[in-house]
Formats: structure tokens, sequence, C-alpha cells
């Protein structure tokens, strides 16, 4: 995986107001700690933020430019946490953290279902995910876009596992093995379809409410270096 470079702005205020301004400006508030380093307050281009990081690569390396800090060949900056508008989904604050590209991390992967399921295709059941990420130990530049859960051959009743998934050099699954990703179920009936819709539409209206509250960066101190993970509630407000 390569890294991307995004140049950041240093910034000397903080809280609501400054980060309220700087927003309107078109910029984003955030901060950037990890591996030991003082957390340094920081400010992005919205527009350049969003060039790097979709969303559907979360797990982007950034080559974080940060006025004042020299670059190092074997660190690199990862976004850690973002959060967004409930309604706009526009980024409001960043966490990005320091990883060095010599330690393995762990992350969560997306899964992507590939292959064909007679169980599906001839006798109409549908694909059940158990899992629609998995966690697995890499290297920073060894982090797999997607996982691949193939389910060519599969019939009714059949589960695919973690251990079922493929091996990928470089990259290990810390998840249990026997733990299932995805099974094939019976065909459901428009009563059970309307109710899984539903019970999806209800999920989506509580994503939406979470997380509406910023929580000031001041207010928290990241974990010391060497915990085993770090504080994944600090904001870049």
């Amino acid at each position: 995986m390569e890294l991307v470079p995004l140049k950041v702005d240093s910034r000397e205020e903080t809280g609501k107001g400054p980060a309220a301004r700087l927003r309107a400006a078109g910029s984003i508030p955030g901060v950037v700690y990890g591996m030991g380093r003082e957390t340094v307050h920081l400010s992005v281009s919205r527009a350049e933020f969003e060039r790097v990081y979709s969303g559907s690569d979360a797990n982007v390396l950034i080559e974080l430019d940060v006025p004042g800090q020299e670059s190092e060949s074997a660190v690199a900056a990862m976004v850690k946490a973002l959060q967004r508008d409930p309604v706009t989904k526009a980024p409001l604050a960043i966490d990005f953290q320091w990883v060095s590209l010599t330690q393995q991390i762990e992350v969560d992967i997306p899964i992507e279902v590939v292959g064909n399921a007679p169980g599906v295709d001839d006798d109409g059941g549908v694909v059940q995910v158990q899992l629609h990420n998995v966690s697995v130990s890499c290297l920073p530049t060894a982090i797999p876009e997607h996982i691949e859960a193939n389910i060519d051959g599969m019939t009714i009743g059949d589960a695919l596992f973690i251990a079922d998934l493929p091996q990928i050099e470089g990259v290990s699954y810390t998840s249990e093995s026997d733990e299932a990703v995805l099974t094939i179920a019976p065909p459901i009936s428009e009563e059970q379809l309307e109710t899984h819709i539903e019970e999806e539409a209800l999920e989506a209206l509580v994503d939406v409410e979470v997380g509406e509250e910023i929580v000031e960066a001041e207010e928290l101190t990241p974990e010391e270096p060497g915990e085993e993970e770090e504080a994944s509630g600090e904001s870049g407000e």
C-alpha cells in the first residue's frame, strides 16, 4: 500500500468557536497523536482530505506533512476516528494516529462476497452475512483493500467461516477460525422481507443519531504509548 501525501496546518486555538470558524472556511479541525509523540492540533482542507480519504478505503496510509515536523520514511499516519455531521455526512473532526511502517498493527478489513452459490442461483436462497469486516494483523504497508469471501458451490444451509477465507502472505486473521462469516439461508417470505427492510431502516436511523455530540480534544488525554489501543474517543475540535 502506497503512502498518500496530505498537507495540514497547525493551529493554536481550540474549542467549539475556532472549530466552527475553520469549518465555515472549508477546513476540518483535527489532531494527530501516537507513538509516544506529543498531540498536535491541526486543520486540513476539506477538499484535500476528501481527495485522499473516501471512506471506502478506511485504512489508507497518509504521509502527513505537519509544519515544523520532519517527515520520517518509516512513519505514516492513519485515520483513527472521523466524526461526520449526522445529516449531511460532512466531516466535522478528524483524529490521525502515527503508526510505524515496520511494526504490525491490527485493523478491520471489509469482506467482499464473490462467486455464485447454487443455493442462491438455483434454489432461491439468500446470502446472510454475519461479518462485514474481519480483523487482521499485518504491516501497515501490507493492509489488503478487502478480503474475498467466495461462495462458489455453496448450497442452502452451508456456512463459510474465518478458516475458509483466503490466506494472504504477511496477513494473519485475529478472529476465531470457527467464527461464521456468512451462511446460505432458505428463501424468505414477503412478510419476512418486509420485517427485514423495516429493521434495516431502523438501524439506519439509529446510525444517524449516534455520535451527534462532538467532544473537545483538550478534554481528553490519549493513552500512554504501549497501551493496546489508543484513545479512539479523542476528537479534533
